[in-house]
């Protein structure tokens, strides 16, 4: 009898992990190349010869949403986005990542780095330096730095025969043990970023239906708890009339 509240508990504990996830997604709606996460379950058959059965919930992780999100026009010198499934390539220190957004900057030492300062690799895997200067700065689709006439480098753009093996490490940052290839369907657009292409109202439509179904599983349990205490009880109960 306990196999109905197992099966129960075992689909709290995803529409937990569910929940926690959605929040996750609005959370970051207006993080800059944010992909929205999405759970994966899987049924686990409790095989009972003859009998109709119920399965277990297994919670297996989550997939990646790849969709690119929209566009959005800033005017910044450094704020890229691009346009095709490319990425950029960054090294925070531990080693080389890849990323959709593209909000950069120049620190202290002339060196383009994100927004959480990790340095934005060439196609060499070396930092780009560009002097400060008043002249303009063109970054052109190639992803090609220069100062006026003069050429500072080259921002790394990568693409990938299988991008569903991107990894999320955190942020917006993604790893994988594919080798990248140089991007040949990807542009770099200059004063533009990917927004993040969570979906707020679908998010908390979802959001809704969780807390929903997680209140149904929650009185399905106190149900068949109660019941299982009143068989309990009756089985425990002396006949009448017995010695």
């Amino acid at each position: 009898m306990e196999n109905s509240i197992y099966i129960g508990l075992s689909r709290q504990a995803a529409l937990r992990r569910q929940m926690s996830q959605v929040a996750n997604n609005i959370a970051n709606m207006n993080t800059t190349g944010f992909k929205r996460e999405l759970m994966i379950y899987q049924a686990y058959e409790n095989k009972i010869p003859f009998a109709q059965t119920n399965d277990f919930v297994i919670d297996k992780g989550t997939a990646t949403d790849f969709q690119p999100g929209p566009m959005r026009k800033t005017g910044n010198t450094f704020d890229l986005a691009i346009d095709g499934p490319g990425y950029f390539q960054v090294d925070d220190g531990t080693g080389t990542y890849y990323t959709r957004n593209g909000t950069f900057a120049l620190d202290e030492f002339n060196q383009l780095v994100t927004n959480q300062g990790h340095l934005v690799l060439n196609a060499g895997g070396e930092p780009i330096f560009v002097p400060r200067s008043d002249e303009k700065i063109t970054i052109e689709t190639d992803g090609t730095v220069k100062l006026g006439d003069e050429v500072y480098g080259r921002i790394a753009v990568v693409e990938f025969d299988n991008p569903v093996g991107l990894r999320k490490v955190r942020d917006t940052l993604f790893e994988t043990e594919e080798l990248p290839r140089p991007a040949d369907n990807s542009e770099v657009q200059q004063g533009l970023i990917e927004a993040s292409n969570v979906n707020p109202i679908a998010e908390l439509t979802t959001m809704i239906e969780v807390s929903r179904m997680y209140e149904a599983v929650k009185n399905l349990i106190s149900t068949e708890s109660d019941r299982e205490k009143e068989a309990v009880q009756r089985l425990a109960r002396p006949v009448q009339g017995s010695a």
